[in-house]
Parts: C-alpha cells; sequence; structure tokens
C-alpha cells in the first residue's frame, strides 16, 4: 500500500477517536514537549524558544482536528509565556517586543491549525468522491454485464423463432434465407458471450487475445457438433486492449470468414486446417483467417444473388466490408500461399487512448 494511503487511513482513525481521547492526546503532546524543551534549557540561548511547541500543533492538528490544533496552540503560549527558561528565574514576558512574539506565535499557530483541517475536509471530500465513483463503476459494470446478458437471450428466443419461421416456410429460398439470418443472429449471441468472458477491470474494454480464443473455441466446438467435415481450427492471437464495441464487429469478421472457410473451402468432407491470427502491426490491427482448402469462389458468389448483380456484390461479402467500414479499416481476400487456400485479411487503426471510437 502507498506510503500516502498509508498515512491517510491513519488520520482517518485517529479523527474518529473519542473527544477525550483526542484532547488528552493533546496536552499530552503539548507537555512533552514543554519537557523536553525544559531539559535542554540551559544549553538553549537566551530568548524564547517557542519554536519547538509548532510540533505539538502541527501533530495535534494533523492527527485530529482544528479544535485540539487551537488549544495546542492555547497551552503552548501560556506555557512560553508563564514559565521561566533563565538561571535567575526570569518571567518570559517583560517587554512589548515579547508579547508581540507571543503574539504572533498564537497566530501563525491558529493560521496552521485551520490550514491544515482545511487540507483534511479537502481530503475527506476527495474520500468521498472516490467512494461514488467507485459506486459509480461498479454499478456500470453491473448494467453491462446486464444488457450483454439480456441481448444473448434474446438473441437465443430471435434464433429459436427464426428455426421455426424457416421450417413453416413455403419455399426452399425462403427457407435458406431464415436458417442464414438465424446464424447471423447465434453469431452475434457468440460474440456477446465471449465479451463478457474478455472483460479488463473496466468492463468496457475486453482482451483480444481471449476473447478470439474463446470465439475459435466456440466456432470449433459448434462444427464438431454439427458433424461437420473434421476441419482443424487453431488461433495465435496477441493480448491488446480494446473497446467492447469494436469487439463487436471484430467477432463478427472473424465468425463470417471463419464460417466462409467452412462452407466452401473443405468440399466433399475434405480435411483441411484454419489458422487464424491477430496481432499489432504499428498502428494497425491485423486479423487473418487462412485455409488450405480448394480456395473461395469469386467475392460476388460467395452468397446466393442475382444473375445480374455485379461482381462482388454478395451479401457475405457487403456484410464484411460494412463491418470493416465501421471499424474504420478495409477488408481483402487473396490467393494463400503459392496460390493454395485462401486468405482473408482485416486491418484496422488501433484506436488511440481516451478516444471514442
Amino acid at each position: 500500500m502507498p506510503v500516502y494511503a498509508i498515512v491517510v487511513n491513519l488520520i482517518h482513525r485517529t479523527r474518529a477517536l473519542p473527544v477525550p481521547v483526542r484532547y488528552g492526546a493533546t496536552i499530552g503532546m503539548v507537555a512533552v514537549i514543554f519537557a523536553l524543551q525544559q531539559a535542554v534549557a540551559p544549553w538553549l540561548p537566551e530568548g524564547y524558544p517557542i519554536l519547538p511547541f509548532f510540533i505539538a500543533i502541527l501533530l495535534s492538528a494533523a492527527l485530529f482536528d482544528h479544535g485540539t490544533g487551537l488549544l495546542a496552540v492555547t497551552l503552548s503560549a501560556l506555557l512560553a509565556a508563564t514559565f521561566p527558561i533563565t538561571p535567575d528565574g526570569r518571567p518570559r514576558v517583560e517587554e512589548t517586543g515579547e508579547l508581540v512574539a507571543i503574539g504572533l506565535f498564537v497566530a501563525v499557530g491558529a493560521t496552521m491549525a485551520f490550514v491544515i483541517e482545511a487540507l483534511h475536509r479537502a481530503i475527506a471530500a476527495q474520500r468521498a468522491a472516490h467512494a461514488e465513483l467507485l459506486r459509480s463503476e461498479r454499478k456500470r459494470i453491473l448494467l453491462l454485464h446486464e444488457f450483454r446478458h439480456r441481448t444473448r437471450n434474446d438473441l437465443g428466443s430471435l434464433v429459436g423463432l427464426l428455426h421455426l419461421r424457416a421450417r413453416a416456410a413455403g419455399s426452399a429460398a425462403a427457407q435458406e434465407g431464415l436458417r442464414e439470418a438465424a446464424q447471423h443472429a447465434l453469431a452475434l449471441a457468440r460474440v456477446h458471450t465471449r465479451l463478457s468472458a474478455a472483460d479488463l477491470d473496466d468492463g468496457a474494454m475486453i482482451d483480444t487475445s481471449v476473447f478470439l480464443h474463446g470465439l475459435c473455441a466456440d466456432l470449433g466446438s459448434a462444427t464438431a457438433a454439427e458433424g461437420l467435415r473434421p476441419v482443424v481450427l487453431t488461433m495465435d492471437a496477441e493480448a491488446h486492449p480494446l473497446d467492447s464495441e469494436r469487439g463487436v464487429q471484430l467477432g463478427l469478421v472473424l465468425n463470417e470468414t471463419i464460417t466462409n472457410a467452412l462452407k466452401y473451402a473443405f468440399p466433399e468432407d475434405r480435411q483441411g486446417r484454419i489458422h487464424v491470427r491477430f496481432w499489432r502491426e504499428g498502428g494497425e490491427f491485423v486479423l487473418t483467417v487462412a485455409d488450405d482448402g480448394i480456395g473461395l469462389p469469386p467475392e460476388g458468389d460467395l452468397d446466393p444473388a442475382p444473375s445480374s448483380a455485379p461482381h462482388g456484390s454478395g451479401l457475405g461479402t457487403r456484410l464484411l466490408r460494412a463491418l470493416a467500414a465501421q471499424l474504420r479499416g478495409s477488408f481483402a481476400r487473396h490467393p494463400g500461399p503459392g496460390g493454395s487456400g485462401t486468405l482473408a485479411e482485416l486491418r484496422f487503426p488501433v484506436p488511440q487512448p481516451g478516444r471514442r471510437p
């Protein structure tokens, strides 16, 4: 624990002591200072050695309150004015100058007590404000988790409804469209589930490594559960903090690219491998999804589209480019090394600290 925090906690406790204890301790501190002063008086030059009493004033005002500080000032002034320190026993206060010195001592000591009290109150206000900020932050994080929980539940209900509608649809095209919509809703639900697991301390930031590894594990489990072809899915992701809004878009891009690779790159139960990488390259984050399959069809053919649609106008392609645009980045798909397989690549700028997307 920092020294500052230790001191603040100590003062918080001493200020909460009962009044008799605080005032008794103040009297004791003044008495100790006076006794020490008298013990070394023979070795002190003639005058008014009242400076040591400032120690008692400072300690009493700092540890307790301004009332004990003022008590220390009063007792110290009385002792300084009454008790002799010279060998011949002359009283301290003999001349006007000496009275002025005592008066200045009282004024300075009282000012110290009130200034220290003002600092006490400022620290107390700061502690109260900090505690309120912590309460607000905890409440915000709880609300965020509740929102994600409700979102997952609502999306789960939507997926079930879309599947029911698909079974009741009158045409094969309608059934396929509803099933695909259900898959997109399921992907969004999966992303929100993993956002909660990848939260950092503030609840609004995620750890990209935890988040992306979790999503890949979910997709791998879903693939195995559906009895799809034996495709190995591997992940290599660096850990970086990322706000949850960008996390949603990043997760959807990952889901869509992996789904496309599973859907098109490995026909006829062909075995294969999909490798996902995420890293920072200069001022950009880079996500790549590489497979060793037969290669994807032209971009416009990834999703059913009218024959008159221009090249590259498929729904999947438009979705990926729209998500990349929301990240203020770019999405591209290339043949893999040596023309084997496909490499999908997303690039988007690293967000600047303190700036909203």
